[in-house]
């Protein structure tokens, strides 16, 4: 039974951390190569993603290779998108003179009516390009009688064509109905007649050799012939992506591969089905085809794999969104996990240096796009850490490039990258060369952070901090967001992560971090340099919420006049406008209710009152620390007679100010049920009310009467247990109180051992409940 408690409780902390949304995938994968900048579109379906590969309408790909045909054959005279317009809009009825179309037109002019019946035939012949015509299957043996019959008339009209280019026509609609007769011994009869697997000279040809591979049954020769496809027809590519068999080894396909092209195709489509480490491939298609399209295509997605494992978690902190059997475990202590997430970029840098070597080796005047690969050869120079080299790289295509050339766009975010991560630590700034690429580019939200980043890093914490500012100014309806985690996660904080400064600086920002930086901030608009006065000039009120941080900061630092001074320089208006959690009452607001407005020097969660309030003021930041630094200083004053009672208010209010009571809002801006160990500063405090355990105790030195130690005590050991449950949890991934663990701490508790053997009087009334504390308290005296 113990055992199944056991289980229940991993699960249920399991399903806890489970909850909810956590970035994953394409929401925290970096990337600066944009690959619709390159001359690749016509593979957009298999851009290197989180996301499965799907049918892309292929952005800029002209697919129109049947369309240039048909403008071939009628010698160039008639406009693409007439021939579009026919072979995609009309039907058997719309093909006759007096139709305006250009196509037609010159068809009728012409009198070419073998062209015309072709196009009427094919038309006849659409209805039936489908496996199933009823899904109830009502008229399918009708449709298998007609389809039977439209197989025989285009072989019958292949056969008496004049011309070749209609007889393939004609013998390709025979191909393809004979495919959904599900009759695949007639179909390799016709294609066998009309086309050959080597020879693909026309689309046609290609869109043969597709039905040819589906009716295939040796595996080896169908991956070759949807290879060929796929490197022939940017139309066919995904549907024979999908009929490849990627468990069949390489080597199986490539023996009936005749020639260099057809190896080369082969080795492209296993490239793109290969997640992880392809260079060796890459190596293998160089060699056999260098100027082979395909072969640049995977050189781009194997540097947008490197972009992923070494950028996604240098600068996020997250593993990368696509990697399989990714080093990290369950069982591995999270503080170490963060660790060897960058050690693994490490590893990885290793790689794209092993693929820089590979580029340099190549010979340009050979590849497709020289221009693209001197593009990656500065781009992994940068993943390497060769800045200088990569710089120049970069100069030399600047040279280069048409001015209005798309891939300058890429390469400004590499050159800016470069810039900032050569400098040296402690010396870090934003170097002028980049400010205008960080201007036209100020929406781009990795690159930015990506640059904060650097920054911080490298010890420019203020100027990371306007980056990362920036990042709350967005594109109308882009709700998209940067994702990241701290080097100062622990092992109970390893999943925490961030997407809004705000939280980022709350967690990981020192007070004096965050002081510098306001103090930068105020004076943006003055700068002279035009960059800080133009690139995100904050508003007062983001200024005054940082503000706030600020005095925040400071209490948990337990530096209560700097906090003061801070809260005073917002003032009461400040205060008075926000909506303050202590002060929400109303009755559709969640959080309503009158917790929110208990004072935290008189009064305790879940405990009777037992203090008379002697003052009643508002409660806001400023009058709080105020009368903390009034109450400290009365209670450590050799003169006040009443040392004891002040210094029980001042334990009242550290202890109200931890996760337990009802001014936590002094120290943080949310709270959780399921815990609260957080890398902030104070997050022992927070979660132990150390603070208060000893301000209890000072109020025992100076107490006089037996009771008044006695709840003096009391309290202690509330603080102690604590203690002793968060030692407990800060030492397990997930604790649960196990049986006769609330005994345990019992016992482990010196306070309540103490109680116990000094005032055995009173223990009773002390741990039964929290009743007799009033008349406790009124004992002082």
């Amino acid at each position: 039974m113990k055992k199944l408690a056991v289980f229940i409780a991993v699960l249920l902390s399991s399903i806890i951390t489970a909850c909810g949304y956590y970035p994953y995938g394409e929401d925290v994968r970096f990337s600066f190569l944009n690959p619709k900048n390159f001359s690749y579109r016509n593979y957009a379906s298999f851009y290197y993603s989180a996301l499965s590969f799907t049918a892309e309408p292929e952005m800029g790909a002209d697919n129109r290779d049947n369309e240039e045909l048909w403008k071939k054959y009628c010698g160039n005279k008639v406009s693409l998108e007439d021939i579009e317009d026919v072979l995609n809009n009309y039907s058997y009825s719309d093909i006759r003179p007096d139709r305006k179309n250009g196509f037609l037109k010159y068809l009728y002019k012409q009198k070419n009516t073998e062209a015309l019946n072709y196009l009427k035939f094919a038309k006849n012949c659409e209805y039936f390009n489908t496996w199933q015509d009823d899904p109830w299957e009502r008229n399918d043996s009708i449709a298998r009688i007609k389809r039977k019959d439209l197989i025989e008339k285009a072989v019958s009209f292949a056969r008496s064509s004049r011309n070749m280019e209609i007889r393939k026509r004609y013998a390709f609609l025979a191909v393809r109905l004979a495919f959904y007769q599900g009759d695949m011994k007639t179909l390799n009869q016709i294609y066998d007649q009309y086309f050959s697997v080597d020879k693909t000279d026309t689309v046609i040809d290609v869109w043969a050799l597709y039905f040819k591979a589906v009716s295939e049954d040796n595996p080896g020769l169908k991956n070759l012939y949807l290879a060929k496809v796929f490197t022939l027809s940017p139309a066919k590519r995904f549907v024979a992506w999908q009929l490849f068999v990627s468990r069949l080894p390489q080597e199986e396909t490539l023996k009936y591969a005749k020639n260099n092209a057809e190896k080369s195709a082969v080795l492209l489509m296993y490239g793109i089905y290969n997640p992880e480490k392809n260079l060796e491939n890459l190596k293998k298609m160089y060699a056999v085809d260098a100027g082979a399209e395909g072969l640049s295509f995977l050189l781009l997605r194997e540097t947008s794999k490197l972009e992923d494992w070494i950028y996604t978690p240098y600068y996020s902190l997250f593993e990368p969104a696509i990697r399989q059997n990714y080093f990290t475990s369950d069982n591995d202590p999270e503080e170490e996990s963060i660790q060897r997430i960058l050690q693994r970029t490490e590893t990885d840098r290793e790689y794209a240096g092993k693929v820089l070597e590979f580029i340099k080796a190549a010979d340009f005047s050979k590849v497709e796009n020289p221009e693209f690969w001197r593009f990656v050869k500065a781009e992994l120079m940068l993943m390497t850490r060769n800045y200088s080299g990569s710089l120049e790289e970069i100069t030399g295509l600047e040279k280069i490039l048409p001015v209005n050339s798309e891939i300058r766009e890429n390469l400004e975010l590499i050159k800016a990258l470069n810039l900032f991560a050569r400098q040296e630590p402690g010396k870090a700034i934003i170097p002028e060369e980049t400010k205008k690429i960080l201007l036209r580019n100020k929406y781009n939200m990795y690159f930015i952070f990506a640059l904060g980043r650097e920054l911080e890093y490298l010890g420019n914490t203020d100027d990371a901090a306007l980056l990362y500012v920036s990042l709350d100014t967005r594109h109308q309806n882009d709700y998209s967001s940067v994702y990241y985690k701290s080097l100062k996660n622990t092992k109970k904080t390893f999943t925490d992560y961030y997407a809004d400064y705000f939280d980022y600086f709350d967690a990981v920002y020192t007070s004096r971090q965050l002081k510098s930086f306001l103090s930068k901030a105020e004076t943006l608009h003055k700068s002279e340099d035009p960059f800080y006065r133009e690139y995100h000039p904050l508003k007062q009120f983001k200024v005054n919420e940082l503000y706030d941080l600020l005095g925040t900061k400071y209490i948990r630092e337990n530096k209560l006049q700097p906090a003061l001074a801070v809260f005073q320089k917002l003032g009461e208006d400040y205060f008075d406008g926000q909506a303050v959690l202590w002060e929400r009452e109303r009755e559709d607001n969640k959080v309503a209710g009158k917790i929110f407005s208990e004072n935290p020097f008189y009064e305790l969660r879940y405990t009777p009152d037992f203090i008379d309030k002697k003052e009643k003021f508002r409660l806001n930041k400023i009058s709080i620390t105020r009368k903390l630094i009034e109450y400290i200083g009365r209670a450590e004053n050799t003169s006040e007679k009443d040392r004891d009672y002040y210094y029980f208010l001042v334990a009242n209010c550290y202890y109200n100010m931890s996760q337990y009571g009802n001014a936590w809002m002094m120290k943080r801006y949310s709270l959780s049920s399921s815990g609260n160990f957080s890398i902030r500063e104070d997050n022992e405090e927070f979660n132990t009310a150390d603070l208060a355990k000893f301000y209890y105790g000072k109020a025992l030195e100076h107490a006089r009467t037996e009771k008044f130690k006695a709840l003096c005590l009391r309290m202690q050991g509330r603080c102690e247990n604590y203690k002793l449950d968060f030692k407990q949890d800060e030492a397990v991934d997930y604790f649960y109180a196990p049986e006769g663990y609330e005994e345990e701490r019992l016992q482990n508790n010196r306070y309540y051992q103490d109680l116990a053997s000094n005032y055995s009087d009173h223990y009773s009334d002390m741990m039964s409940s929290c009743d007799s504390f009033v008349s406790y308290f009124k004992a002082r005296r």
